[in-house]
């Protein structure tokens, strides 16, 4: 048999080198895998550097060449796609050795292109499956291995001017190849690849002796390690098993056969057997001891029984006292009033300690007090029981006991407990009993007067929170209501959009309400109080106040709503009054004080066109006439928009005023380097307007316009159009401009309200065109599309208007 040292070192070589194997293995894949790698990373530049390579050629050489050219002339060295990648490449790698790039094709021009079997055989695959894109793979060819990335090479229709109809191609292609070869192709066909050869033959080989020596030196490694091993295992433990097969003959000489020896035994052939041997005899001294111990175990069972019995009732006598205190927590739960609480304690008390009668007697005058039995004979208390309150003493005679109740602060009364004559009377050991269940009894009564003021204060709460005549709710944090008035459940019954299923609880709709948690202008804890505008036009103040949650959990919220709808359209009738009414007054004044300037121009207008007669002159007067009545104009406007009129029923052509209005503003548009276009389509219907108050309205758009735009950069457009059925027509005014801010919007048309710079606008253009389009019928709207566009819309003029035209 051999030795343990010896079976250890054996086991272990043999592990260690199906390790080394393992490895080994290991290392050829990886460099394998690493191999491959480098070679696919490799290829893939290459063919990127082709693709590259073929896209200048097709995207910017060859249509330079072909506007630089002849329309015949064709220079293959600087148009063919194929002809200079095939030099670019070779070129790029002359010797070969670290790839090898070739563009075939079959039926090629240039029969030294044409694909071979290997290479017909790759585009076969890709002819089968038209998804695959590349393949890339190690295979061997011509008795090499080598590493092979090809991609399909499909024509293109600019491909198709020399290799489609051989009559379309240049003559010095057809002078170089003829008009056999590499014809009559169409576009998207499969032609041809590009295919990057890689040699790997002699890296496989340099893995191959790489893994070998490899092996090699983890074969010396595991020599020089089992050596090294065989040593440490000699001190380590051999030596210890050896002092430990010592120990057991030192103690157990008869056991082991020997007497106890001083200097270390010779070796053996197996020390653990020699260990099992001591250890077995070890085992039986000790089974030996443990009967020993047994008979004197059996002494001991007696005594524990009897300490057992002893427990037993003890703990009997706990669980009565628990069961004590957890009735009279149960009576507290199903106790309404003092007395009934007190009945049932005192029966229970009585009960636990054998008592014939008890009673209690609070300290606070009209408390009350209570005995059991009912109408028993009770002796009175002592004349001292409030000085025992006082200092929460416990006193105990030979037939009764005196039990102070109180909380951990306040004296509540005195608890009297009577027992028969003929018993023993109060335990003495019982005294922390007696003083717990006084304790207990007065909590007890504490919380009952808490509930109680508590039921109280929610029945006051109550009818103060149902006696709210505007909707008041408690809700939760997703807005489903746990307490309401009936006002709030009114309001929640008529804003929901659905009915409510049976058993789902009612909620606030989250237009009303919003999001309780996350307020716009205010923390989480914040109350919030805001104005909510419904659909239907009721509007709401509602107010939200958040209740702290300290446990964490969902949060609550008391939501008050107050609906202001009459209010909010009283005071916006009152504020357009106040807005009709500032215009007005505005309006009188600018007509006392601008109409006598304009008078003034007008006239001197008039004298001018008498003594001028430069053609020229007299058209730029008459421009000045016309705008000098379009003030006056604009003048009496402002005043119907205050005291409104009935508006002329048209016609209006409107070509004939868009084409006006353009002549004027062009000059306007070039002097700010801006442009005007006029997009007006032929047989637009005639409107329903006054062509004077229309002109008006696109002429303040078109200033807008203008001052809008950016010098330089700025583009206008005026454009008509008709609707489908022709009832209607539209006028749009829309510039490149930075647009209307979207807070500013829904104001632009309010008299006064204005965006420009102070001096440059007085706010009345927006409201004026406003009125005016009231006055004849039509809307004016406004947007922003790239800029700001404002859209008019005017009804078409049909049946008597058009014969008013006429």
């Amino acid at each position: 048999m051999k030795t343990l040292k010896h079976r250890f070192l054996v086991g272990l070589s043999v592990s260690m080198a199906a390790l080394g194997v393992f490895f080994a293995v290991l290392l050829s894949m990886n460099l394998r895998d690493q191999l491959v790698s480098d070679t696919e990373h490799k290829a893939s530049l290459v063919l990127s550097q082709v693709e590259a390579v073929q896209a200048y050629v097709r995207e910017v050489l060859r249509p330079s060449m072909y506007d630089l050219l002849p329309p015949d002339a064709f220079i293959l060295e600087a148009m063919s796609t194929s002809f200079v990648t095939r030099k670019v490449m070779s070129d790029h790698n002359a010797l070969g050795d670290q790839f090898r790039y070739r563009r075939v094709a079959v039926g090629a021009r240039n029969p030294d292109y044409e694909a071979d079997a290997f290479e017909r055989g790759v585009m076969a695959r890709f002819a089968a499956d038209p998804e695959v894109t590349r393949i890339e793979e190690i295979t061997e060819r011509n008795g090499e291995e080598v590493f092979v990335a090809a991609r399909p090479v499909r024509f293109e229709p600019s491909c198709l001017r020399c290799h489609g109809d051989p009559t379309d191609a240049p003559k010095a292609l057809l002078e170089r190849y003829g008009d056999t070869r590499g014809f009559w192709r169409h576009s998207g066909e499969l032609f041809g690849l590009d295919m990057v050869t890689v040699p790997v033959a002699g890296a496989l080989g340099q893995i191959k002796g790489t893994t070998i020596s490899f092996l090699s030196l983890f074969a010396l490694g595991l020599a020089a390690f089992y050596l090294t091993l065989q040593v440490f295992f000699d001190r380590l433990v051999v030596v210890n098993l050896r002092r430990a097969t010592d120990v057991l003959r030192r103690y157990f000489p008869k056991e082991a056969g020997e007497a106890p020896k001083a200097a270390a035994p010779a070796a053996v052939e197996d020390e653990i057997e020699e260990i099992y041997a001591g250890i077995d005899a070890m085992a039986s001294r000790l089974k030996e001891a443990r009967e020993n111990i047994e008979d004197h175990a059996q002494n001991l069972e007696r005594k524990v029984a009897d300490r057992t019995l002893e427990l037993a009732r003890e703990a009997d006598e706990r669980r009565s006292d628990v069961s004590l205190f957890v009735e009279l927590l149960s009576i507290l739960n199903f106790s309404q009033t003092r007395s009934e609480l007190l009945s049932a304690a005192l029966a229970r008390v009585a009960g636990r300690f054998g008592a014939s009668g008890a009673a209690y007697e609070c300290e606070f005058s009209g408390g009350g007090s209570a005995t059991w039995p009912p109408g028993a004979a009770i002796p009175p208390p002592p004349d001292n029981w409030r000085a025992l309150l006082a200092v929460g003493e416990l006193v105990l005679t030979d037939q009764a006991a005196f039990i102070p109740v109180r909380t951990t602060d306040v004296s509540r009364g005195l608890l009297r407990l009577y027992f028969p004559e003929d018993g023993p009377g109060p335990d003495p050991q019982a005294e922390d009993l007696y003083r717990a269940i006084g304790h207990q009894l007065g909590i007890a009564l504490e919380n009952l007067d808490a509930i109680n003021s508590l039921l109280a204060q929610n029945t006051l709460l109550a009818s103060i929170f149902d006696g709210i005549s505007d909707p008041l709710a408690l809700i939760d944090s997703a807005s489903g209501i746990i307490l309401a008035n009936e006002p709030a459940r009114e309001l929640a019954r008529a804003l929901e959009d659905r009915p409510a299923l049976p058993g789902e609880t009612p909620r606030l709709p989250a237009r009303l309400v919003g999001d309780p948690i996350h307020a716009a202008d205010a923390g989480p804890d914040a109350p919030v109080a805001t104005t909510v505008a419904l659909d239907g036009g009721r509007s709401f103040a509602v107010a939200r106040y958040p209740l702290a949650s300290p446990s964490g959990h969902s949060r609550r919220f008391v939501v008050y709503a107050r609906e202001n709808t009459a209010e909010r359209r009283m005071l916006e009738q009152l504020r357009q009054t106040e807005k009709l009414v500032a215009v007005g007054k505005l309006a009188a004044g600018l007509a006392h004080e601008i109409n006598n300037p304009l008078g003034v121009i007008a006239c001197y207008a008039e004298l001018l066109r008498q003594s001028l007669a430069d053609p020229q002159a007299l058209d730029d007067l008459a421009v000045i006439e016309r705008h000098a009545v379009m003030a006056k104009k604009v003048l009496r406007d402002l005043l119907d928009f205050a005291r409104p009129r009935p508006a002329k029923p048209g016609p209006c052509d409107l070509g004939a005023l868009l084409s006006g209005l353009a002549r004027i503003f062009e000059v306007q548009a070039q002097s700010r380097h801006s442009s005007l276009c006029l997009d007006v389509p032929e047989g637009i219907p005639l409107a329903k307007a006054d062509a004077g108050a229309l002109e008006q309205v696109l002429s303040n758009l078109l200033l807008n316009a203008l001052d809008a735009v950016e010098p330089g950069q700025g583009r206008i457009t005026l454009s008509a159009a008709a609707s489908p059925d022709g009832e209607q027509v539209s006028l749009t005014v829309a510039d490149n401009g930075p647009g209307i801010p979207a807070v500013d919007l829904p104001h632009i048309f309010d008299p006064f309200f204005t965006t420009k710079e102070a001096g440059r606008g007085t706010g009345l253009g927006l409201a004026v065109a406003f009125g005016l389009m009231r006055d004849m019928g039509g809307t004016i709207e406004a947007r922003n599309d790239g800029g700001a566009v404002f859209t008019l819309t005017l009804p078409a003029c049909h049946g008597p208007c058009q014969e008013d035209a006429s």
